[in-house]
């Protein structure tokens, strides 16, 4: 009689706990609505983010087609040897825009022209080439990419304005 007592026992106890290991096994850990709101903010962040880097790039964008307009109206307003006086803003609105860009490209030494332009024309058609292909690059490019060209043309650009401000009447 005990044996059989024992032995139901044993198979009740078996049987229950086979129940509870498979139970435990199949369910799943439920989220709390806190742990959702955590992720949902998350996802907010992100997309947050995203957002700012690529209206920060299509404002680096409108700097180079700035850049590039102001080289050109600066081709156009040069006179034989001096540029006008009012050049002068221009010609600082380029630098300090060069600059933005390429800080937010990555760059970030000034370094000398390797081969600087002899006279006033040779400067302003070499600005207005390199503000051209910066704008260009800064099309082709995203916000992802870290472009060393965009420095490189950015650096340039900047010590072009420079030596253009020596021809300031």
């Amino acid at each position: 009689m005990v044996r059989k007592v024992f032995t139901s026992f044993f198979w009740l106890g078996l049987l229950l706990g086979t129940s509870v290991v498979a139970s435990a096994q199949t369910a799943e850990v439920p989220t709390t609505a806190a742990e959702e709101q955590n992720e949902t903010f998350r996802d907010t962040l992100v997309k947050m983010r995203i957002k700012r880097e690529e209206e920060e790039h299509k404002k680096n964008v409108t700097k180079a087609e700035q850049i590039k307009t102001f080289a050109a109206e600066l081709l156009k307003a040069a006179m034989p040897n001096s540029l006008p006086r009012l050049a002068d803003k221009k010609l600082k609105d380029i630098e300090k825009n060069a600059r933005t860009i390429r800080t937010d490209s990555g760059g970030g030494e000034d370094t000398p022209l390797e081969e600087p332009p002899d006279n006033l024309d040779a400067a302003l058609k070499r600005l207005d080439e390199a503000s051209d292909h910066l704008f260009k690059l800064m099309e082709k490019t995203s916000r992802h990419i870290v472009s060393v060209t965009v420095s490189a043309q950015a650096t340039e650009i900047i010590q072009l304005s420079k030596l253009l401000r020596t021809y300031l009447r």
